[in-house]
């Protein structure tokens, strides 16, 4: 039986919701944040780091806030807040019948990686988990391991997915539920595929197998 092949899967953005939790610790810093949480996620889906986006909505960010932010974004309090975006349990399956699936994630701790996989029920569906240091060298880890894995293509849902998968010389399936919009994964990646979802992706994939 010929081996399926690898698929990278990101996790934050592509399996997760990850705006509620962003959205919590933000407002636990900044309170006076809240009547502007709409307006903050539409800014950081076009690309604006957390910092700059409260900046351009008027609201007076402390030289304290990323330190804090950091601190806090994986704390098991807000890990609690990440659920499954739709249909994503259908997608896995969808694609698990057709290719290896590995996640590869950008954290600070592959505990609470292990641990939210394990509460949402998902982990059986990944062949391997790889969690790679969060930050400017997310990119090339990212990559790293698509190439050693031999992975034919990675889904993700932000332009370090995007440039991830082209520095690996694989396939971007690119996906807008996440932290980044349409019209700016267009504009900066180059996705092979693009859909609204993991479902989408799955869709598209199984009428090809």
């Amino acid at each position: 039986m010929a081996k399926k092949p690898v698929i990278g899967i990101d996790l934050d953005g592509t399996v997760l919701d990850c705006r509620p939790r962003q959205q919590a610790v933000t407002l636990k810093l900044l309170p006076e944040a809240e009547p502007y949480a709409d307006a903050l996620w539409t800014l950081k889906r076009e690309g604006y780091a957390t910092r700059i986006a409260l900046e351009k909505l008027d609201i007076a960010v402390p030289e304290s806030f990323d330190h804090h932010w950091i601190n806090l974004i994986e704390h098991p309090r807000y890990l609690a807040l990440d659920h499954l975006l739709p249909s994503v349990e259908t997608a896995l399956n969808t694609l698990s019948k057709f290719a290896e699936l590995h996640l590869i994630t950008a954290r600070q701790d592959s505990e609470g990686v292990h641990s939210t996989l394990s509460r949402l029920k998902i982990s059986d569906f990944f062949a391997n988990v790889k969690v790679v240091p969060a930050g400017s060298g997310a990119v090339i880890e990212k990559a790293g391991y698509l190439s050693v894995a031999g992975a034919v293509a990675h889904c993700g849902d932000t332009e370090v997915d995007g440039r991830s998968a082209a520095n690996a010389g694989v396939r971007f399936w690119a996906v807008t539920s996440g932290q980044r919009s349409e019209s700016f994964l267009l504009t900066h990646t180059t996705p092979d595929r693009i859909a609204h979802s993991l479902q989408g992706i799955a869709n598209k994939y199984s009428e090809m197998n």
